[in-house]
């Protein structure tokens, strides 16, 4: 078989190509578990991302909604305020669930059919000398106006809560 002198030689040789192996060996198993890692770190990384974008798209289409009304009592141009809203909404129709989107449609009526009657029922301005007129058409408005505005406010809690019981369910998601 072999000799002692072969042997000898031999045996330094098959420590090292051992040693080699598994050193390589390491390694390789180094590098895959923290590709893992990495991946696993980027995953949730990215979780947290889509879960800050959805709560930031709920609180701006809150804002729009309570904007809406500072925009009524104050008598300010709905111009500037759809411009604002309409990507706004775009966004929500492709990022919210189903559920949100119909509350924030019942919560968009109730500010609609609130807002109209509180704008027919607020005094004529005179030109831009400061005055107004009050008319007694005004009264039936005002009324209507002030019935509605409780439904306005029930329909944002609503939506407020249909938000955050969505917001919950994501963040239960989320990796701890």
């Amino acid at each position: 078989m072999w000799s002692q002198e072969e042997f000898k030689t031999a045996v330094p040789l098959v420590v090292a190509v051992i040693t080699g192996l598994f050193g390589a060996g390491v390694a390789v198993l180094t590098w895959k578990l923290t590709g893992r890692r990495e991946r696993l770190k980027l995953r949730q990384e990215q979780q947290m991302q889509h879960y800050k974008s959805m709560e930031d798209l709920y609180a701006s289409l809150l804002e729009m909604v309570h904007e809406g009304i500072r925009y009524t009592e104050a008598r300010l141009n709905y111009d500037e305020y759809y411009q604002s809203m309409s990507p706004l909404l775009s966004r929500a129709m492709l990022k919210a669930p189903e559920e949100v989107l119909e509350q924030l449609q019942l919560a968009c009526d109730a500010l609609s059919a609130w807002s109209s009657e509180y704008r027919q029922g607020l005094p004529l301005l005179v030109g831009k000398t400061g005055l107004a007129m009050v008319s007694t058409q005004d009264f039936p408005h005002q009324e209507r106006a002030r019935e509605l505005r409780p439904l306005l406010n029930d329909e944002l809690h609503k939506l407020n809560a249909v938000m955050k019981k969505d917001l919950d369910g994501r963040r239960k998601q989320l990796p701890t």
